[in-house]
């Protein structure tokens, strides 16, 4: 289902909806617009560059890019 499709789908149900239950899901709109419990959004620009290091760490490991905190060893 398209992103457009979705939302004539969920306009046509708010339509319906009795004013209680409209005002319910107001409340629930914006609870989901609001941030995270830890203090994130989604579109936060932390989220995105933690995502972004996730995945070339993903990547590098996929090339056995990475090195085992074991090998290196101690100068003495």
């Amino acid at each position: 289902m398209s992103t457009i499709e979705l939302r004539r789908k969920i306009k046509k149900q708010l339509d319906d909806l009795p004013l209680d239950r409209l005002q319910s899901a107001a409340n629930f709109i914006d609870f989901l617009g609001k941030k995270n419990s830890n203090g994130f959004s989604q579109s936060d620009p932390r989220i995105a560059r933690m995502r972004l290091r996730i995945r070339q760490a993903d990547a590098a490991e996929a090339a056995s890019k990475l090195i085992s905190w074991e090998k290196p060893k101690r100068k003495r």
